[in-house]
Order: C-alpha cells, then sequence, then structure tokens
C-alpha cells in the first residue's frame, strides 16, 4: 500500500465518525425539539365551563336590571327598568352590556364571590362624581339555582334598591 490509499482509509473512517456524529446531534436536536413544541402547546381549560363550578354563576346572563327609589318628600316609588346581559368569567372578569343608554352604565372589571356575596370592582365606575347611571359596583348578595341568577344590592338603603333578575344563556 502506497501513502495514497492510507489517506483514503483515513479519509473514510474520518467521514463515517462524522456522519454518526451528525446522526447524534440530529436526533439530540429532534428530541429537544419535541419537548420544547409540546411545552408550547397549551391544553385550554375554561374554568367557566368546569363541572366543580356549578355552585357558582359563571357564564353569560340576560335579563332585567331594576332600580326601584323611594321619593322622601312624597313617599312614592319610582321603578326603572332595562335589559341587560351579564358576562362573569374566571378568565375575564364581568361585562354589562345591553341596554345601557339611560339607566344602567355598560362596565367591566374583576369580581369575586362566595356562595351568597358578590363583589364587583367597575374600572368604568367614576371616581370623582356621582353618576346618574348605575353601575355594578361593589357589594351584592345573590341568590343562583344554576339557571336563574338574582343579585340584589348588599348595602341595605330606606330610599335605593337595585336588583338584577337573569336567566343563564345555554
Amino acid at each position: 500500500m502506497g501513502g495514497g490509499q492510507k489517506s483514503k482509509v483515513i479519509l473514510i473512517l474520518g467521514e463515517r465518525g462524522s456522519t454518526q456524529i451528525m446522526k447524534n446531534k440530529l436526533i439530540y436536536l429532534s428530541l429537544l425539539s419535541l419537548v420544547f413544541i409540546s411545552g408550547c402547546i397549551k391544553s385550554y381549560h375554561d374554568p367557566d365551563s368546569d363541572p366543580v363550578n356549578n355552585n357558582y354563576p359563571l357564564g353569560i346572563f340576560t335579563g332585567k336590571f331594576m332600580r326601584i327609589h323611594k321619593n322622601t318628600l312624597t313617599s312614592k316609588y319610582d321603578t326603572v327598568t332595562a335589559n341587560l346581559k351579564l358576562v362573569l368569567s374566571t378568565n375575564t372578569g364581568y361585562s354589562v352590556s345591553g341596554d345601557t343608554t339611560v339607566y344602567h352604565a355598560g362596565s367591566y372589571g374583576s369580581f369575586s364571590e362566595d356562595f351568597v356575596n358578590m363583589e364587583f370592582n367597575d374600572v368604568t365606575s367614576p371616581v370623582n362624581y356621582t353618576t346618574k347611571k348605575t353601575h355594578l359596583s361593589g357589594y351584592y348578595t345573590y341568590k343562583y339555582n344554576g339557571s336563574y341568577l338574582e343579585i340584589v344590592n348588599g348595602v341595605k338603603s330606606d330610599t335605593l334598591m337595585c336588583s338584577y333578575h337573569l336567566t343563564k344563556m345555554k
């Protein structure tokens, strides 16, 4: 064997070794890519449709808002109503829409609840002045049977009562 053949043998062995290294790197890179991609894939779980949350009113509700005001001078009651849509979600908070032109303000924010009380934190509620429209803000008591939701202002007043009579949308 001459010197030229030796270099061919070494060159061939060198190519095989580097091919094996490249294959190993490609396998590791593929596995690492799979781990990375599987970590990025989200399995979406909507807590609002979770059967465990059936005791809490979550979802989309529609119905009537009612504000009853007693005039202290005449002792007569003034009642106003509006058709509203209320969305309660653990992901996005709450929002009020519907007939929000005169008596009730369209609003949104965060809320918390237990089995009898709800607290709404309206981010659209004016801070420096009193608005003529009612905002769903503050403490309320509620009753919920899985399809019908009644929310009543938690702060008792002799002259004002606000209530929401809502049905859960399917």
